[in-house]
């Protein structure tokens, strides 16, 4: 098999994550996003000679590096998979029913998309550098993000950019993807990056200092075209369920519509109630424990070392017996 040059890859809040997940001797650990191996690299660095560590990534090229980072460490399994589908995958289920049958002791998730996603412009999630309109974490199933957009209609696609990227001009840059598109100039992601400039140039919004107007967009339509958030709470109460007594949750989001997924969903699973009317006395079930109660940031060292860490948070919990 061929040998693939690794990228350079510095794991975001890596420091935070291995105080977080402390490791008993014959650990059994939970990577629901491998990526390129960077967290997993640490983990299995801190385990003892009994520990087993399953990795899970849908993207086949990350599979292939975290492969080639972790070598032929024998505690490590790699399973393809979208951890959304993870729960009832029978590769899963088989491995935790041989390596961990009384659950897991530490479960990461690193949300989002990737470094190396994003610096592949022939996987087409940046704008950065000319590529096809493509955006699949699993390049080999699903509709590409030209294939989804032809899929939608002007309403959808407006409701898509607003929900999944808190973009207020939402209508008239679906509109104008759309006209790209039926005048066929929306094959690669330096097209839809100018049908976004028509409605918000980037000049000016340069020059004030602001984001890339096409940087909400994009982020919209990738987590439309990869599910990123449709089934997240629910993959994180199955997370929590395959946790032993003692066991934690370590979760990294880096946008806002993440975390608030993740943060709404550990503090109704430590019974805290977060609903209309929250003085009336309702009790929900305790199963977590918060560690700490909010967010762990970046540290400033980190976020002034490797940018794309500043939006980043931890959040971490513990199930209670």
């Amino acid at each position: 098999m061929m040998t693939i040059p690794l990228p350079v890859h510095v794991p975001v809040l890596l420091q935070e994550v291995l105080d977080a997940l402390v490791l008993p001797p014959a650990a059994r650990i939970l990577d629901l996003t491998l990526g390129l191996g960077g967290h997993a690299e640490a983990l299995l660095a801190r385990a003892d000679a009994e520990a087993r560590y399953l990795g899970v990534d849908r993207d086949p090229e990350a599979r292939t590096l975290a492969r080639q980072r972790l070598g032929s460490d024998a505690r490590l399994s790699i399973l393809a998979c979208a951890y959304e589908d993870l729960w009832d995958d029978p590769g899963f289920l088989a491995w935790r029913a041989a390596q961990a049958p009384e659950g897991f002791d530490g479960i990461l998730a690193d949300l989002g998309v990737s470094t190396l996603q994003l610096r592949t412009p022939e996987r087409g999630f940046s704008f950065r550098d000319e590529g096809p309109l493509d955006m699949r974490m699993d390049p080999e199933h699903g509709l590409s993000a030209r294939d989804w957009i032809a899929g939608q209609t002007d309403e959808s696609l407006a409701d898509a950019i607003y929900q999944y990227g808190e973009e207020r001009a939402s209508r008239p840059i679906a509109r104008a993807i759309l006209q790209a598109l039926h005048e066929g100039h929306l094959d690669t992601t330096h097209d839809l990056a100018r049908a976004v400039y028509r409605v918000i140039p980037r000049e000016p919004a340069k020059r004030k200092g602001h984001s890339d107007p096409a940087t909400r967009t994009f982020q919209a339509i990738r987590i439309a075209v990869n599910g990123e958030l449709a089934q997240l709470a629910a993959s994180l109460e199955s997370a929590v369920s395959h946790l032993r007594p003692g066991g934690r949750l370590a979760v990294i989001s880096f946008h806002s519509l993440e975390d608030r997924i993740v943060k709404q969903t550990l503090r109704r699973l430590a019974g805290i109630y977060d609903g209309p009317g929250r003085t009336a006395p309702v009790v929900l079930p305790r199963i977590l424990k918060l560690i700490p109660a909010g967010g762990i940031p970046p540290s400033e060292a980190e976020a002034a070392a490797n940018p794309p860490s500043r939006s980043a948070r931890l959040r971490v919990a513990e199930r209670i017996a």
